[in-house]
């Protein structure tokens, strides 16, 4: 059998560094924020070359945050892809606002001014750009033109921990980066977690206020906020993960090179990167016209795989008025994209019996 996922040869070498980190917050009480929080704040915001990072409960309480501090509210608009997890459009809808949904590029499978441009008018208060799979967004249009109409542009990096765009860390390019945390991510905590990062000091400010009942002092409270903050046994494992990041994002690189060696004279399509960008592989997608086909097979051989992700978010029935909508890339996405097995430690015998399943599929 191979897995699909498999975080036990992450974990497993580092238990005795998360023993320690239980340890102290139990010694401490250093339960929620409090000084492990403050430390993977400035050792994360470092990582993504910005001036702060604010450590929240998810990514989902990060996307939502960002966009609290923005001032985005009920009657706003804001664009996002289709093609992304449900998260993106739903914090949107948390804030009272309304995602507009748009098609993303044929080869990328990203975001690009193309599509958005058409979809700005007056109620348009903000851009989220999706580095999916991670992947980055060609931004520097994104973020260029938008600023010239004064729109805020926020980097939907949940899948992108690490990921370079220009030489640019992914979380430093847009006004706002917003991080997610959970145990899949190419940098997880072993339960939930986020973090947004900015070079904004007013937005840092804000988002850190938001997160915990918008509170300026112990019992002062300045505007209405949330209980949306990372705990501290949470951040204390994302410091001892951190320094491994850059190695398992280059294991990950490694894998989906083999893939795509043994796979580059079928009909199996990959994800196109961007010019001067380094992709960090949160899974390892291809698109095949006998999806069916090739995934009774994987299930055949025990071989996990995933679908990310088989119902855009315009179809999806949170969001009926937008059924009508017609996005043919994300739509095609969803009916033809898999998501093969790809882990840190996973063996490149695996990878290469993986590939010969496919090959006898098509």
């Amino acid at each position: 059998m191979i897995p699909f996922v498999d975080l036990k040869h992450i974990h497993d070498p580092l238990k005795g560094a998360f023993q320690n980190i239980l340890d102290t917050c139990l010694n401490s009480s250093d339960f929620v924020t409090g000084k492990m929080v403050s430390k993977f704040e400035e050792e994360f915001a470092q990582y993504c070359q910005t001036k702060y990072s604010v450590g929240v409960s998810s990514g989902t309480a990060a996307l939502f945050l960002a966009l609290k501090a923005l001032g985005i509210q009920e009657g706003d608009e804001v664009i996002i892809p289709a093609h992304t997890f449900i998260a993106t459009a739903m914090a949107v809808s948390q804030c009272g606002a309304t995602p507009i949904f748009v098609d993303v590029n044929e080869s990328s499978w990203n975001i690009n001014w193309k599509e958005i441009a058409p979809k700005i008018n007056s109620k348009t208060k903000a851009i989220i750009v999706v580095h999916i799979y991670g992947n980055p967004v060609d931004i520097q249009q994104i973020v260029s033109e938008s600023h010239q109409l004064d729109i805020p542009v926020i980097e939907d990096a949940a899948q992108a921990h690490g990921a370079l765009y220009h030489n640019q860390k992914i979380g430093s390019i847009a006004d706002i980066a917003c991080f997610s945390f959970y145990p899949s991510k190419n940098l997880g905590a072993l339960g939930e977690g986020g973090a947004v990062t900015t070079n904004h000091e007013k937005i840092a400010t804000k988002i850190s206020q938001l997160r915990d009942y918008g509170r300026s002092d112990k019992y002062e409270h300045d505007f209405v906020g949330y209980n949306l903050r990372l705990q501290g046994v949470q951040a204390g494992f994302l410091s001892v993960k951190l320094p491994h990041l850059d190695a398992w994002n280059n294991e990950r690189i490694e894998l989906m090179h083999l893939y795509k060696k043994e796979l580059e004279n079928t009909s199996i399509k990959f994800q196109s990167i961007t010019p001067d960008s380094k992709s960090v592989y949160h899974l390892a997608v291809i698109q095949t016209e006998k999806r069916e086909v090739l995934t009774h097979k994987l299930q055949e051989e025990n071989i996990g795989f995933g679908i990310h992700y088989p119902i855009p978010c315009h179809q999806q029935e949170a969001y009926p008025k937008d059924h009508q909508l017609i996005l043919p890339i994300s739509e095609k996405l969803a009916e033809t994209v898999v998501s093969l097995p790809l882990y840190i430690g996973m063996k490149k015998e695996y990878v290469l019996q993986v590939c010969e399943t496919i090959k006898r599929s098509l």
